[in-house]
């Protein structure tokens, strides 16, 4: 797929090391069948913890059945934008496609973990590393080669008419030495 480049650039500053929620783009049908690249870690050397994810659907997705999976990648520099294209993706890194209703407008928290019947925990990576305290899908470390970069990924199996969503995430700047 195509990327398509839907960063906000201008909500990236922080002049607090607490946890700060970031926003992206509107994300809408011009991201059917594209990698939307939603945030970039260009920081070398930083490290950046996210703490939550929120999909906000704002006007429902018609056109098919649409889904979104939000996920992490990289691009070879901060330099893609829209036209580049993005490697090394876990589609739902952060959250899988069931976790979002894109017919109902609100708010859905990633995060979801079930239990089988066999007892065995299943989520998202980064669900599964809140659940069971483990850290190393919680962090992101940023680079100026190979840049990550989380991405949505719109699909629908006809043309998407209609719809709006944004993506926020709690993350911190972990006051790396």
């Amino acid at each position: 797929m195509a990327v398509l480049d839907l960063r906000r650039t201008d909500l990236r500053t922080n002049i607090r090391e607490n946890p700060y929620w970031i926003s992206s783009a509107e994300i809408t049908p011009a991201a059917d069948d594209a990698d939307a690249i939603l945030f970039v870690f260009p920081d070398v050397g930083g490290v950046y913890m996210v703490h939550e994810v929120i999909v906000e659907v704002a006007t429902l997705f018609a056109g098919g059945t649409v889904v979104m999976d939000l996920g992490i990648a990289t691009i070879a520099t901060v330099d893609v934008t829209t036209g580049g294209a993005v490697s090394n993706q876990d589609l739902d890194e952060f959250m899988a496609a069931a976790e979002i209703d894109l017919t109902t407008a609100g708010f859905y928290p990633g995060g979801a973990i079930a239990v089988d019947a066999e007892g065995v925990i299943t989520g998202t990576d980064w669900a599964l590393a809140k659940a069971e305290g483990t850290i190393g899908n919680l962090l992101i470390t940023g680079v100026d080669a190979d840049v990550p970069v989380v991405c949505a990924t719109l699909t629908s199996d006809a043309v998407i008419t209609s719809g709006s969503a944004y993506v926020h995430m709690l993350v911190s700047k972990l006051p790396v030495r």
